[in-house]
């Protein structure tokens, strides 16, 4: 694949995309990317006295989960993996509120990974107000542990760009098999496809094109034909989690 190009126009697409608006202290940067009720997210920024940037989503994102009965309990199981989620991308959860502070050096990387943990976070809603019920990313490992498939958790990695990159779970290199990179989503739309294809780029940009990337998604969520199209088109093998034990699936991540 076209690391360059796939780059390049991604960001192309990003700086038209991308419109602002002023709001008292505030600059208002609302994102091409939509929310599972199909609103473009929004970012709210600040320059502070000190010359950084304060990035948040007002509480946008973990409102609306919560406004839809779920919980964020400290203990809890979503709780644990809100805050793994907001370690992975540098980000704070400050109340409701998704926060992080930027310079003017990184103010584009900082604000890609906050739209990234907003995305993320999103990504957690269950139909199910059921609290016991568990999160996508819980199935994956269970699914991998069941299998022997062995597996390191919230691998990060460096972009081109000197953006981090994090993927939910690394498959060391086999004798047989390259060095594999797996990200789960329960909600695959095109905006997270095509996150998940920039931030690969920039990876392999950086990586000298090795190792391969495994889409697992939850495929009991509608997932359009276009959106898995995109994947196939540069080269990413993609998992219906319903279809994990075929075997031609299962040998993507056995050594």
């Amino acid at each position: 694949m076209d690391c360059q190009k796939m780059i390049g126009e991604y960001t192309e697409w990003l700086k038209k995309e991308i419109t602002t608006a002023s709001f008292g202290e505030y600059v208002e940067f609302t994102t091409p990317f939509l929310d599972r009720f199909n609103d473009y997210m929004q970012i709210y920024v600040k320059q502070n006295v000190d010359g950084t940037f304060s990035l948040t989503d007002d509480g946008y994102i973990i409102g609306n989960l919560i406004s839809s009965g779920m919980t964020f309990r400290k203990g809890t199981n979503r709780r644990s993996m809100l805050d793994r989620i907001a370690s992975n991308f540098n980000v704070i959860i400050d109340g409701e509120d998704i926060t992080t502070t930027a310079s003017t050096y990184n103010f584009p990387q900082k604000k890609h990974m906050m739209v990234q943990a907003m995305l993320s976070i999103d990504d957690l809603y269950v139909a199910s107000p059921d609290s016991v019920k568990s999160m996508f990313l819980e199935d994956i490992e269970t699914y991998f542990n069941a299998n022997e498939i062995f597996f390191s958790r919230d691998f990060s990695v460096l972009g081109k760009t000197e953006t981090i990159y994090t993927y939910d779970f690394l498959l060391q290199r086999t004798k047989m098999k390259p060095e594999r990179f797996c990200r789960g989503i329960n909600r695959l739309t095109q905006d997270r496809r095509d996150i998940a294809l920039f931030n690969w780029a920039d990876t392999q940009e950086k990586r000298g094109n090795t190792g391969e990337l495994i889409i697992i998604f939850n495929d009991e969520n509608t997932v359009s034909n276009d959106v898995l199209r995109g994947f196939y088109n540069y080269g990413i093998k993609t998992v219906p989690f319903s279809q994990r034990q075929q075997q031609e699936n299962l040998q993507l991540f056995v050594a």
